[in-house]
């Protein structure tokens, strides 16, 4: 957890680190924020001699300790999303896993986190999962290419959304899911051949359909939490596509220097953070996005993980980038910048 000014530093500048939480083995996947309890949830899978689990980790205090969720061997998780209902005291998490599971987490702060329940709703590898803003709602979608909606509490059962129409237009495995938080029921899904998918997911149909929007697989998605029709998209071509779903369009493609892995917006509008494939962590600023002829130059170009590699030598992938909520930011703020310079406000 860092923070760095989106203003007036140099491009390379660090980010002051206010949070630095060593995990136990294993590759971090995805992580998420559980704004109920003030904590991070984290995903990872296992390395040798360790299994898959779901760490929640404190983030406002050293005195309480980090939370496991034991996934069972094999299980091979893919995706983490934590979803809070403020008003009846309760946090829960879904977790899709290779195994054809999705396990439903109670994270709430009455208990420790535990599993409640476990679906199969796919018949193949669970490659993603959303839960809907009021968490009711989980969204999954699979290796095979589908993406199913069901209610967290399973009953009625899962109801499939409609795929892409033309045999050219097949659908591959799954990749990323996001609800829109000012349309509740807009989801989007992109997969491994670049396609994207909008649906209303109450009424189970397609808003928009943008077959191969990018050139190989698209790995991420973000919504704007100012503008309702605004949708981003990220993946393996290292482009940076801007769509509006209510009219259906692209607005712009911008390219950048690595290979996208992961994507978070700014509730501000403003900041987009992209993690890469070669570990890096770009911060831009959108007003900035001057050129569509040239890689986009972004704000800040962070190097957090810098000793982390991979088995064989190489560098490991940023897989896992999310701004705070606004509500968390302001407690981090409050708790680990009091002595902070001026302008040193954009919690990561």
């Amino acid at each position: 957890v860092a923070a760095g000014s989106g203003h007036g530093d140099s491009i390379e500048a660090s980010p002051e680190v206010l949070f630095d939480f060593g995990l136990q083995g294993g590759s971090a996947v995805v992580l998420d924020w559980d704004v109920l309890s003030e904590r991070l949830a984290v995903a990872t899978t296992g390395g040798a001699g360790f299994g898959d689990k779901i760490t929640f980790v404190p983030v406002m205090g050293d005195d309480l300790p980090p939370e496991d969720v034991t996934l069972p061997t094999g299980a091979g998780i893919t995706d983490l999303c934590v979803g809070c209902r403020p008003e009846d005291e309760a946090a829960f998490a879904v977790a899709a896993c290779t195994d054809g599971a999705l396990r439903l987490i109670d994270a709430s702060p009455a208990a420790p986190p535990s599993i409640v329940r476990t679906a199969y709703s796919h018949g193949v590898a669970a490659t993603a999962a959303q839960l809907s803003p009021n968490g009711r709602v989980v969204a999954s979608g699979s290796a095979s290419g589908h993406v199913v909606v069901q209610p967290f509490n399973g009953s009625p059962g899962a109801s499939p959304l409609p795929g892409l129409s033309r045999a050219e237009e097949r659908e591959a495995a799954v990749t990323g899911l996001r609800y829109s938080l000012l349309r509740p029921d807009t989801l989007a899904a992109c997969d491994a051949a670049g396609n994207l998918q909008v649906w209303d997911a109450r009424a189970l149909r397609h808003l928009h359909r943008f077959p191969r929007a990018h050139g190989s697989a698209a790995r991420a998605l973000a919504f704007s939490a100012q503008n309702s029709d605004l949708l981003i998209s990220g993946g393996d071509d290292s482009h940076l596509m801007f769509w509006d779903i209510h009219s259906g369009n692209k607005i712009r493609d911008v390219a950048v220097d690595s290979t996208i892995c992961a994507l978070s917006y700014h509730s501000d509008g403003h900041l987009l953070a992209v993690g890469t494939a070669d570990g890096f962590m770009l911060l831009f600023d959108l007003r900035m996005l001057a050129s569509m002829s040239a890689p986009a130059v972004p704000l800040h170009h962070w190097d957090f993980h810098h000793q982390e590699q991979h088995r064989g030598g190489g560098r490991a992938a940023l897989r896992a980038v999310a701004f705070a909520p606004p509500e968390l930011a302001s407690l981090l703020e409050q708790a680990f910048l009091r002595d902070a310079s001026a302008g040193s406000g954009d919690e990561l």
